[in-house]
């Protein structure tokens, strides 16, 4: 494992962390939840591309896109789709698993364990092919923080995750990092009476 990726799997499980140990001294555990979430925006991927040819681990930008529904107030289910783009490269994931939430009354942090395939494509053109592409298993573990602007929207500060992949027959130790917003729909549990 080299420094730089040492240095980015700490700032993956750090962040979300540090936010907990903020939003934790905010106020106490929220009643109330929306019944689903649908999250979406920008996301940044350090592809661990060594692994499979290339000199240097990979920089690409792209996008994260999950829906959640609760079913209680900490329990939920989660599926997860991303899409990184870089000059030669493309990855996509599409994963599901189980979401735990720590909730405050403008704010929650959660952690969660997703399970699914990953697929690479790298487009260098050698003899008649033009590009390749590896379809493997992923698994992902990681967590984030959001913070409600209002009852149906909340923004993600930062999601970071660290994905472990097997495409083209070897392993990728990636690191994922999204931030967007997230619709809120429905709702599940009370608020307490005054």
């Amino acid at each position: 494992m080299n420094i730089e990726f040492a240095r980015a799997f700490k700032t993956a499980f750090c962040l979300p962390v540090l936010f907990f140990a903020v939003s934790g001294t905010a106020s106490a555990q929220t009643g109330v939840a929306p019944r689903w979430e649908v999250f979406g925006g920008y996301s940044y991927m350090r592809l661990d591309s060594p692994s499979f040819g290339f000199a240097n681990y990979s920089n690409l930008n792209g996008w994260n896109i999950q829906g959640t529904v609760n079913i209680t107030l900490k329990l939920s289910a989660t599926i997860d789709f991303s899409g990184h783009y870089g000059s030669q490269l493309r990855d996509f994931t599409y994963m599901i698993g189980p979401q735990y939430t720590w909730r405050r009354d403008r704010s929650k942090f959660f952690v969660h364990g997703l399970f699914g395939k990953a697929q690479n494509r790298v487009d260098i053109t050698v003899g008649s092919s033009s590009g390749f592409q590896g379809v493997g298993r992923a698994f992902a573990a990681g967590g984030g923080y959001d913070w409600d602007y209002n009852p149906r929207l909340s923004f993600r500060v930062v999601q970071a995750d660290y994905i472990n992949g097997n495409a083209f027959g070897t392993t990728q130790n990636d690191i994922r990092i999204s931030t967007g917003v997230i619709f809120r729909f429905g709702q599940i549990g009370h608020r307490p009476r005054l």
